[in-house]
């Protein structure tokens, strides 16, 4: 697992855990202990999204509600839904919330005079919306194109003060207020695959869900002020390659 600190002025020391698809969370862990950031973010995607055959799904993924409960025994912890927790009923939202993490479901909340939101996959969104009555998981519908909830987004911003977004997904960039000061984001897992480009001199993506083949957001900072994770684990077929799991720190001062 790498380990990349970005330093972006004016922020808190922050953890961004994206993508960690009920994996190992002991690594992790050990690495939030030897950091101490102020606060962690999860951006999405903390579990495997397949329906459970029986119970809830958040008490089947145990490992996810072991990263939760180890990161709150560190630092207050943020989570938002990505499109992996599109089934999560709020039973579900409550097992999560027993860790001490802070779910942000398309909603925001103000922590130590911080403005702290969650914008939520739209997968998540319309099926919380189709959900009947009875059944806890009812078959999963087949959409269409759709689009994340944001009316919220226009209050969230008019807040005075910082701003720090989780939003999973980096394809949503274009729909959130510009006066966001910070946002952090996964989903794309580096591209998978990672080469190095002769004519750009950088490294780039090969694929990444959302987006296709030769992705345009799939690592770092982007206009100074959105921070995409790799991911910490894999859910695809292949294997990732010049592309390791990442942990992602964002300091808002030199380190001395």
């Amino acid at each position: 697992m790498q380990e990349t600190t970005y330093l972006i002025p004016g922020v808190p020391d922050l953890a961004v855990l994206a993508d960690f698809h009920s994996s190992d969370p002991e690594p992790i862990l050990q690495s939030l202990r030897n950091h101490r950031p102020q606060f962690i973010l999860v951006p999405g995607d903390f579990i495997y999204g397949t329906v459970p055959q029986r119970g809830l799904k958040m008490q089947q993924s145990t490992q996810a509600l072991r990263l939760l409960s180890g990161c709150y025994m560190i630092a207050q912890t943020f989570v938002s839904l990505g499109n992996h927790e599109w089934m999560l009923h709020q039973l579900d939202l409550q097992e999560i919330k027993s860790t001490g993490a802070i779910v942000l479901d398309n909603s925001w909340v103000t922590y130590s005079g911080i403005h702290f939101g969650g914008l939520t996959s739209a997968h998540a969104t319309a099926y919380q919306q189709f959900r009947g009555r009875g059944q806890i998981y009812p078959a999963e519908p087949k959409y269409g194109k759709i689009a994340p909830s944001t009316d919220w987004l226009k209050d969230y911003a008019r807040q005075k003060g910082l701003h720090i977004l989780l939003c999973h997904q980096p394809e949503y960039y274009h729909l959130i207020p510009r006066s966001v000061e910070l946002i952090v984001s996964g989903h794309a897992h580096g591209g998978q695959w990672r080469f190095f480009n002769p004519f750009t001199r950088k490294w780039a993506g090969v694929f990444a869900p959302g987006q296709g083949f030769l992705p345009r957001w799939t690592e770092g900072i982007r206009d100074g002020k959105m921070v995409i994770s790799r991911g910490l684990a894999n859910t695809s077929r292949f294997p990732r390659l010049n592309n390791p799991p990442e942990i992602v720190y964002i300091s808002g001062s030199v380190q001395t």
